[in-house]
């Protein structure tokens, strides 16, 4: 069973108890029984740790439905006071004490929260955040520890615990000196949390003026000089989302040009890959527009935003868009492309992509310059390569609006891997759905879940609780899993503070590449994958794979760069020929309509390369699609931004005191 699956089991367990131990509290009042509610308290903290312990998807469940963590807390304390009203013998002592503790509770808890709310809301107006650069001259000093600042609502809510439990003994044994005792713990351990906080907070808000802090870095930008820069902003923040500007990060680490990387959302930030290049995030126009970089000339956009008008601005510098990925898809040829100076595209299909737009797009603004980020992927060799025949079905997602909705997971994901389960020869299956798939629409996400759910139910029947053929390397597998969270964080979190990012990212790439390498070895050979995470990537699954099922979509693209058999679908119905005018890249590809008709021809080539039809017509759509083998594309990506700069610097010329112009 996935780890996400099982997470979401338990998740709805632990919520069964947790909603039933409310139940039973409320009941131990209405009937006045104290045995009843102290095992249901119990039960109700346990539960509450356990569901937040696991990170259960049902958390955000009992949020939408009002009964989030802090109401859970009110709920029970209320109730806490109704039995004291309803069976304490010692006056209403015990109900004047659970009284005064919870409301001195809430005042410093109110006040903890304040004044980390405000320390966030102080940082988060310093004009801009970086990485890789040297900003320790402006004395910015940390935040408080995490310990005081990650789920501090939760820390500082269950410090009710010794109130509660000295109210519940004072209630059974008629001693007052219990709830006093706990009234007195949970004020004093809240007062203390504050305290504790209050010197670290003092010190994250000795910052500098927004004045001080742009001409600092401006002072670092000086002496860096760069020279292009990625630049990405996007309204809907989400790590589903930072795909689009991390394929990028090796093939700018590459250019001989000096890169930075420019981003416009701080959270975007956290999202972004480890990469040597220097990051800085300016979430406002105007301080954006008062950092200086004189030799800045090539400005590469990976997407269409309203935002990248503030980069636009800049008169000195070429704008080049270059996408996330070619595809058939709209969006890949896009009328406001045409505010750029040029559109870098993969190969020929790109170019006559933009030209079938009339009075849009000039044909000198497009630039053909491959895919560099292709290089790592193993070629077909005319056979199945691995003991069992893979299939890597990697649909995209249902788009913004139903009329880019090209995915087949809806009305043809479940049948594909039935009818693929149910083949007469053993076929190992990757599902590799785009990171968006559900993220709109419901149907899709109830597709999507199904199609888990088929995969996960043939590895039970066949592999049982012998699904981890390797406990030493799961293992291993988690221990590196582990190392590259920790190496990825930054500031007070982290364990490595004193790492160059240059350090960091080959550290973070190695963790990589060993994992992807005892991801495959931790199960059976012919065990299914559901690939949802970052590792194995999508580049490591073709490689391990023999045929591809998709859909129209940048991954199929990239895919034929392998040269092995593919398959897409033609959900509409178009006659093969006509679908195949419409689709460039469905033009070497076997089709498949919403029945899965066609899936055993696909089969049958992957199988027998003599039965393979579409071999001939790959090698003529790889070129088209993608450029030819030489110069390799990453020679071409970086003689274009080469040949941009020279441009740039031929229309906007800048002195150089000490050194040459141009890199040599």
């Amino acid at each position: 069973m996935g780890s996400k699956r099982l997470r979401a089991v338990l998740g709805v367990l632990i919520t069964t108890g947790l909603i039933l131990s409310f139940l039973g509290m409320l009941v131990a009042v209405a009937f006045v029984s104290l045995p009843l509610f102290v095992g249901c308290a119990a039960l109700s903290y346990v539960a509450d740790l356990m569901l937040h312990n696991t990170e259960s998807p049902t958390l955000e469940r009992l949020r939408d439905s009002r009964f989030g963590l802090t109401m859970r807390f009110l709920i029970r304390q209320f109730l806490l006071l109704g039995l004291c009203g309803a069976i304490a013998d010692i006056e209403s002592f015990v109900a004047q004490m659970t009284t005064i503790g919870l409301l001195l509770l809430f005042i410093l808890q109110l006040a903890y929260g304040a004044l980390l709310k405000h320390v966030r809301k102080m940082r988060n107006e310093l004009p801009f955040t970086t990485r890789g650069l040297d900003l320790e001259a402006l004395g910015i000093r940390r935040m408080p520890h995490p310990f005081l600042v990650n789920k501090h609502v939760r820390k500082t809510l269950h410090l009710d615990i010794p109130l509660v439990a000295g109210s519940l003994a004072t209630i059974g044994t008629d001693d007052w000196r219990w709830v006093t005792y706990g009234m007195i713990t949970t004020v004093f351990l809240a007062y203390f949390f504050l305290l504790v906080l209050v010197p670290d907070a003092r010190n994250a808000l000795k910052l500098p003026t927004a004045d001080e802090a742009i001409d600092e870095l401006n002072h670092q930008l000086a002496e860096y000089r760069p020279q292009v820069a990625l630049y990405f902003t996007f309204a809907a923040i989400s790590k589903d989302f930072m795909y689009q500007v991390n394929m990028w990060l090796e093939s700018l680490e590459a250019l001989d040009l000096r890169p930075i990387i420019v981003l416009r959302e701080r959270a975007t930030l956290r999202y972004l890959d480890a990469t040597p290049v220097p990051v800085i995030c300016i979430p406002k126009a105007d301080n954006l527009a008062r950092i200086e970089m004189p030799e800045l000339r090539v400005a590469l956009y990976p997407g269409n935003a309203g935002k990248n008008v503030h980069m636009l601005q800049r008169a000195e510098v070429k704008h080049v868009f270059i996408g996330h990925g070619d595809s058939d898809k709209l969006a890949s040829s896009n009328r406001v492309s045409k505010v750029f100076d040029e559109i870098w595209v993969a190969g020929r299909a790109g170019r006559d992509r933009y030209e079938r737009i009339k009075h849009a797009v000039s044909p000198n603004q497009i630039v053909e310059v491959g895919r560099p980020q292709l290089m790592p992927l193993h070629r077909w060799t005319g056979r199945v390569a691995g003991p069992v025949p893979t299939v890597i079905y990697a649909p995209t997602w249902e788009g913004w609006t139903d009329d880019a909705c090209y995915t087949s997971v809806i009305p043809a994901g479940e049948k594909l891997i039935k009818a693929l389960l149910a083949y007469d020869r053993e076929i190992r299956i990757i599902y590799k759905p785009h990171p968006l798939t559900g993220s709109r629409s419901a149907e899709a996400a109830a597709a999507h879940r199904r199609v888990i759910a088929l995969l996960e139910e043939d590895n039970a029947r066949r592999f049982g609780r012998n699904m981890t053929d390797s406990k030493a390397a799961a293992k291993k597998l988690a221990r590196i899993d582990k190392r590259i969270a920790e190496l990825s964080e930054r500031g007070v979190r982290s364990k490595y503070p004193d790492l160059t990012e240059e350090e960091r990212t080959a550290r973070i790439r190695r963790s990589r590449n060993q994992a992807g390498a005892l991801y495959w070895s931790a199960v059976p050979d012919a065990a299914h994958h559901v690939v949802t995470e970052r590792i194995p990537a999508l580049y490591d699954c073709f490689n391990h794979s023999d045929l591809l099922i998709g859909d129209m979509s940048s991954v199929v693209s990239d895919f034929v760069a392998t040269l092995k058999p593919y398959a897409i679908f033609n959900l509409e119905g178009l006659p093969d020929q006509d679908f195949r005018n419409e689709q460039r890249t469905a033009y070497a590809s076997y089709l498949l309509d919403a029945d899965c008709n066609g899936l055993t021809e696909a089969i049958e080539a992957t199988l027998h390369p003599e039965q393979d039809l579409m071999a001939p017509h790959r090698e003529q759509l790889k070129e088209y699609l993608l450029g030819g083998e030489y110069p390799p594309s990453i020679v071409r990506f970086n003689a274009a931004a080469n040949d941009l700069y020279r441009r740039g610097l031929s229309d906007f010329p800048v002195e150089y005191p000490d050194e040459a112009a141009f890199p040599v």
